[in-house]
C-alpha cells in the first residue's frame, strides 16, 4: 500500500511539473495573441496571420481572430489547471 502511494506521488509530482509549463505556455501564447492582433491591425507589417499557407487574414478580421484565438487558448488552460488541483490534491493527501 505505501508502494502505491509513493508511485502515485512520483506520477504526480511528475504531472505537476508538466502540466505546470503548458499551463505558463498556454496563458502567454494567448495574451501573445491578443498583442499581435492589435499590433498587426494598428500598422505593424511584420507579423503575419495566416490560415493556411498561402492565405493571409485581411488585416481587419486580425483581432477577432486573435481574441478568438486567445478564447481557445484560455479555454485550454483552465482545464489544464483543473488537472494542476487534481495532482496537488493528491500529493497532500
Amino acid at each position: 500500500m505505501i508502494f502505491l502511494k509513493m508511485l502515485q506521488a512520483f506520477f504526480c509530482s511528475l504531472a505537476l511539473v508538466v502540466l505546470s509549463v503548458l499551463y505558463i505556455g498556454l496563458l502567454l501564447s494567448a495574451i501573445l495573441s491578443i498583442f499581435s492582433g492589435f499590433l498587426r491591425t494598428f500598422g505593424l507589417d511584420q507579423i503575419k496571420m495566416s490560415i493556411w499557407y498561402g492565405v493571409d487574414i485581411p488585416i481587419i478580421f486580425s483581432i477577432p481572430l486573435a481574441l478568438l484565438v486567445a478564447v481557445l487558448l484560455f479555454f485550454c488552460a483552465t482545464y489544464i489547471k483543473r488537472s494542476i488541483v487534481f495532482c496537488i490534491s493528491k500529493l497532500r493527501v
